[in-house]
C-alpha cells in the first residue's frame, strides 16, 4: 500500500488514484475474510451437529413448563388476594389534589383522608403560577440524576432555604423520603457500625437498613430501657446510630426524643429521624 502511494501523482488525480487503487485492492482482503469466516462457521456448526441434542431439549422442556407454571401460581395468588379483599386497585382522580376530588367512575366529589397533602400546597394558586414559571425559565426536566449533570441553581437556592429554617449546615433534596431512607443507612455505615431501630419504624427506613451491611439491632417501640440496653452491648461498634420515626405514622405515637437524644450523648451515638411518615 505504501508502494503505491509513493508512486501516485499529486493533486485530484491523486486523491483519485488512491481510491481507484484501494478499492481494488480491499475485495482481495474481504474475500480472505469471508472465506475464513465461512470456515469457522462451518468448523463451528460442524461441531455442534456431532454434539447431543438430549440436554438442549431438556432446557427447551424445561422452559415451555416451567412458564405455564408461573404465572399460574402468580394467576393462582392474585385470586387469593382478590377472595380476601386485600387485591389493591388504583383510583384514578380526575381533578387537582384537594380535599375533594373527582375520581372516575363516580359522579359526586369524594373526600380525600389519604393525601399526604396536609398544608394543602399540591394546588395551591401561587405554587402553581410558580410551576409555570420556572418551566419557562428551567425546562420540565434534566433527564439525568443530580450528581452527573441534574443540578440547577434553583435546586441549591431551595437547599439554603430549607438549611436555613432549620437551622443546619446542609440540605439534600430527594423525590420523596422512601428514596432518601434508601440513600443514607448504605453510604454512612458499614460493618464496623450498629444500627439500633425502633420496632414500629416505617418500612423505609427498615428497607434503608437493610442496605447496609452494619449490625443490626431492633428496640421495643419508644422502650428507653431496652435502648440503653441495646447502647451498652454494642459499645465495640465505630459508629452507633439511633434510628427512629418523629411521629409513627401506623400508630400516631411520637417518640421520646429528648430522651433518645440524652442517651445518645450519653453513649456517644448518632440519632437518625424520620419526620416524614
Amino acid at each position: 500500500m505504501k508502494q503505491h502511494m509513493t508512486r501516485m501523482p499529486r493533486g485530484s488525480h491523486c486523491k483519485f488514484s488512491f481510491v481507484r487503487r484501494a478499492a481494488a485492492w480491499t475485495p482481495s482482503l474481504h474475500q480472505q475474510a469471508t472465506t475464513t469466516t465461512h470456515h469457522v462457521r462451518s468448523v463451528h456448526e460442524s461441531r455442534k451437529s456431532q454434539q447431543p441434542t438430549r440436554s438442549r431439549w431438556l432446557s427447551t422442556a424445561q422452559a415451555e413448563t416451567s412458564a405455564p407454571s408461573f404465572t399460574a401460581r402468580l394467576g393462582s395468588e392474585l385470586a387469593q388476594m382478590e377472595s380476601e379483599g386485600t387485591y389493591k386497585r388504583e383510583r384514578v382522580i380526575t381533578s387537582p389534589m384537594q380535599p375533594a376530588v373527582s375520581v372516575q367512575g363516580s359522579d359526586a366529589p369524594v373526600l380525600n383522608f389519604c393525601a399526604n397533602n396536609y398544608l394543602g400546597l399540591s394546588n395551591h394558586p401561587r405554587l402553581v403560577a410558580a410551576a409555570k414559571e420556572t418551566l419557562d425559565s428551567h425546562g420540565l426536566g434534566l433527564s439525568s440524576v443530580r450528581f452527573i449533570c441534574g443540578t440547577q441553581d434553583i435546586h441549591k437556592q431551595l437547599e439554603a432555604a430549607i438549611s436555613s429554617f432549620s437551622h443546619t449546615e446542609d440540605t439534600i433534596l430527594y423525590p420523596s423520603c422512601f428514596d432518601a431512607n434508601a440513600g443514607l443507612f448504605e453510604v454512612i455505615l458499614g460493618p464496623e457500625d450498629a444500627v439500633l431501630s425502633d420496632s414500629n419504624n416505617h418500612a423505609s427506613i427498615i428497607d434503608g437498613i437493610r442496605l447496609c451491611k452494619a449490625k443490626r439491632v431492633r428496640y421495643a417501640h419508644c422502650d428507653m430501657a431496652e435502648l440503653e440496653s441495646a447502647l451498652r452491648a454494642s459499645a465495640s461498634a465505630r459508629t452507633r446510630l439511633i434510628a427512629t420515626d418523629g411521629v409513627f405514622s401506623m400508630d400516631g405515637d411520637v417518640a421520646p426524643l429528648h430522651r433518645i437524644v440524652e442517651l445518645a450523648r450519653r453513649y456517644d451515638a448518632q440519632v437518625f429521624v424520620d419526620d416524614c411518615h
